[in-house]
């Protein structure tokens, strides 16, 4: 894991652990991650697009993309709680270096079995919190 994926991994662990209890539904947390992200990727001067729908794709939904000064596509992510056949073909549908696929269910081994779905160049971020 390096250094960035780490950082990332233990700030978005952190966001997620302040949600108070009773409201961490997967959609609370998706959400969450959603608008930090966003708020990240504002600080790093990049546009931040979110629910992008890759282009060609019906279902594929992205839950934000990052484009640089001249409009280029410079990071996507997609969030679930397991990895999905779905999010992994909207991720793949771009030319992008960095391509994130975040997952966050509490079920360790459901996330580890649905891994099989990632392809080579999808950086994957399992995120556990108390």
């Amino acid at each position: 894991m390096t250094v960035l994926e780490a950082d990332l991994k233990k700030a978005l662990e952190a966001e997620v652990g302040r949600i108070p209890k009773p409201f961490r539904t997967d959609g609370v947390i998706q959400q969450t991650i959603k608008c930090f992200l966003y708020a990240l990727l504002k600080a790093a001067d990049l546009w931040p697009v979110p629910d992008f729908r890759p282009p060609r794709l019906t279902d594929g939904l992205l839950e934000i993309i990052g484009l640089d000064r001249s409009g280029a596509v410079v990071c996507c992510f997609a969030v679930r709680p397991v990895v999905e056949l779905k999010a992994v073909k909207s991720l793949e549908a771009l030319d992008v270096e960095n391509k994130w696929m975040i997952t966050f269910s509490a079920l360790s081994k459901k996330v580890k079995e649905s891994t099989f779905f990632l392809k080579p160049g999808i950086q994957h971020l399992h995120l556990e919190w108390k």
